[in-house]
């Protein structure tokens, strides 16, 4: 299990607490971070701050959820 709710990897993945992969994520030449869902081509969200990035993926998630 990983330590936040939505996390950020290295490999450019992002993936959920639990494992749940959702898409990928980079940064760009001002180191701000971007969120791409997965089966996408554009990018969802972007944020000057990765914790603002993952907080808005959380809220995404929880509404786009089926579960």
């Amino acid at each position: 299990m990983l330590q936040w709710k939505i996390n950020l990897l290295d490999n450019g993945c992002v993936v959920t607490q639990d494992g749940e992969y959702l898409g990928t994520w980079e940064s760009d030449d001002n180191d701000h971070p971007s969120f791409t869902p997965d089966g996408e081509s554009e990018v969802l969200f972007f944020d000057v701050f990765i914790g603002s990035l993952c907080n808005r993926i959380e809220e995404w998630r929880k509404t786009n959820s089926t579960v």
